[in-house]
């Protein structure tokens, strides 16, 4: 399946489960959980845990503070993977793209725009400062995110590359003392792709982070029919609506696990993908007596009748043909652009310098809606002098030290060729070097008793 094909809402999943399988009300089995998880997601949609994730993060934010450990540069909020204006099944524009970034404080938007010739997504999208925004043009293609200097819609037009190491290169190819950059994307599908020639790829993805969550999906089928749960999104999105969103997040081991199996051959710059279309919207109405209508943008509507499922018939109560019962917006850019980030470290905001920085892995990720992470420091020191930040390659000498901080305290995992070798609850840490190897950092949150992936530093490699 190719991957515009699977760039659906979870909402047209539901809806077409609806339509082939008739509507099932019945509560599944928890799901397998994964790393540092106590609850399955349809566990945490509950009340209880949703008040309880909030109350752990606004205690957590309270307790931020200014990281004194400094990279030298200026930590700035990117977002990866991003849709406007750019297929039937993106919701949103880039004004309403422009508006959110501004809401939360991303400075930097890199624009991944389905391919459709003959509109080129180089020079009919856009490019350059915009209200403070640093906006680069780039596409979603075959399996990854480009970023060329150039436009390349010819090629696709004329379908003039051949292979996938050819549309490498084509990405790639220099405009003067410039080159195109081009990541790994839904990295999940591509365990066994060649990343030799890209500059890094997806090390989290919300979109990968959904695909299997096949049993949350079916209990969300039954919201539509059943008024008490219906009841509960609205009230959830109404009061906890980042902790609801967040409720799906999760750590993606085989991802990682090919991140760390490719990084000791060349570099790869991990970075974020929020995959964001602002197209999660979904209605329901009233169409006849005994008839509700499903819409979950774009598809079209899906009807479901009291024979199908007699609950609906509590919803239909005192309601008219045309009716809307409820209408909840789940993924709104503003949303999307909190739970993950790329933070960017640049000396000044200009779409070279992001390049540049992506290049070397001058970068981390982290998801901004349990903390905010602005200031993460992850250096290497020789002497008191930082000689090195992520992404950096320095020398196995004598006095070398990895040094760590975050604005608050959390679980610190520092990796050496991707195996843990020092775990510490704090908010700092330093660690004398005496071993070459790829060194990279994740520090994790607990929330409601659970462990939640915060922070993924990018490597520093020791040679």
């Amino acid at each position: 399946m190719k991957r515009q094909q699977f760039h659906f809402s979870i909402f047209a999943i539901i809806t077409f489960l609806i339509s082939t399988t008739g509507v099932s009300t019945q509560s599944p089995a928890a799901s397998k959980l994964g790393l540092g998880r106590k609850y399955s997601t349809i566990e945490r949609m509950n009340f209880e845990r949703l008040r309880a994730v909030n109350a752990d993060k606004l205690r957590i934010q309270k307790a931020r503070k200014a990281v004194p450990l400094k990279t030298g540069f200026n930590d700035y909020k990117a977002i990866l993977h991003a849709h406007a204006e750019d297929s039937s099944h993106t919701g949103g524009t880039r004004p309403e793209l422009l508006a959110a970034a501004k809401r939360v404080g991303v400075k930097i938007i890199m624009l991944t725009d389905h391919v459709r010739p003959p509109k080129d997504f180089i020079n009919d999208s856009w490019r350059g400062l915009r209200e403070g925004v640093l906006f680069i043009p780039g596409a979603e293609s075959e399996g990854f995110l480009v970023y060329p200097q150039r436009s390349i819609i010819a090629a696709h037009i004329n379908k003039s590359f051949k292979s996938r190491d050819e549309y490498v290169q084509l990405v790639k190819a220099s405009v003067g003392q410039d080159r195109g950059d081009i990541f790994l994307s839904h990295v999940e599908e591509k365990g066994d792709w060649d990343t030799s020639q890209l500059d890094g790829l997806e090390i989290y993805n919300i979109h990968s982070d959904l695909l299997d969550e096949a049993e949350f999906v079916r209990w969300l089928q039954g919201a539509f029919t059943n008024p008490d749960r219906l009841k509960l999104f609205e009230r959830a999105l109404a009061e906890f609506p980042a902790e609801t969103f967040g409720a799906l997040q999760d750590y993606l081991p085989t991802v990682i696990a090919k991140w760390d199996r490719d990084l000791p051959a060349h570099h790869l710059t991990g970075v974020a993908a929020n995959d964001c279309h602002h197209n999660q919207l979904f209605t329901v109405r009233a169409v006849a007596d005994d008839a509700i209508e499903v819409t979950a943008f774009p598809d079209p509507p899906r009807k479901i009748t009291t024979k199908q499922a007699p609950r609906i018939a509590e919803m239909l109560k005192d309601r008219k043909p045309g009716d809307v019962i409820s209408k909840l917006d789940f993924d709104p850019y503003e949303r999307s652009m909190t739970f993950v980030a790329t933070h960017v470290l640049l000396k000044d905001l200009n779409e070279a310098s992001v390049r540049q920085a992506l290049r070397q892995g001058h970068a981390f990720v982290a998801h901004d809606w349990l903390c905010d992470a602005t200031g993460f420091a992850f250096i290497a020191e020789r002497g008191g002098k930082r000689i090195g930040v992520m992404g950096d390659k320095v020398k196995l000498e004598k006095g070398l030290k990895l040094r760590l901080a975050t604005p608050v305290s959390g679980t610190i995992k520092l990796f050496r060729d991707g195996k843990v070798i020092r775990e510490a609850n704090a908010d700092k840490l330093d660690f004398a070097m005496t071993e070459a190897g790829i060194y990279r950092a994740e520090v994790w949150l607990t929330l409601d008793g659970e462990q939640r992936p915060w922070i993924y530093s990018n490597p520093i490699m020791v040679r």
